[in-house]
């Protein structure tokens, strides 16, 4: 599918992986996002959604299921793409790719950025109501915020 400024996003194919390694790479070493290995990205590579700019992955991020939740995971962008609407557009994809696939909520899970997912009309899910499903997110010791977007009210605001 074709975007805006010559930006095209698609699933991922195999073989991205790589790219998806080192697109991720800044933002595992700024504890950002969670290392995966190249091995692992392979495996999930089905997962996941890209911009590309030409050739260039720009733009990367994994869905997986939880429940009646859609998670959206590894979501990055390349340094000298940031502001351009890239993860709006990755997200949003991944919202009606919930939608399509009947899943009430999208999730994301963060550190940083819930002002960000603030803007795109996800709430921050207080703790005591996250979902037992929805606990196996979190990683021991890693403090982060889990934000769910509803689905079913059309509240993205991309």
């Amino acid at each position: 599918m074709s975007t805006r400024d010559g930006l095209g996003a698609r699933p991922a194919r195999p073989g991205e992986a790589e790219q998806i390694a080192s697109l991720s790479a800044p933002f595992v070493e700024k504890r950002l996002l969670i290392h995966r290995t190249t091995a692992e990205l392979a495996q999930k590579i089905e997962e996941f959604v890209v911009v590309c700019e030409g050739d260039r992955l720009v733009g990367c991020a994994g869905m997986a299921p939880v429940g009646a939740s859609l998670v959206v995971y590894n979501l990055c962008i390349a340094a000298d793409c940031q502001g351009r609407g890239i993860g709006r557009q990755l997200v949003g994809l991944a919202a009606s790719i919930g939608k399509e696939q009947g899943y009430q909520s999208l999730l994301a899970l963060t550190r940083y950025g819930g002002e960000w997912f603030g803007r795109l009309g996800f709430s921050n899910v207080p703790a005591s109501e996250t979902r037992d499903e929805w606990r196996t997110l979190f990683r021991p010791g890693r403090r982060s915020s889990l934000y769910r977007l509803r689905l079913a009210s059309d509240s993205f605001r991309g």
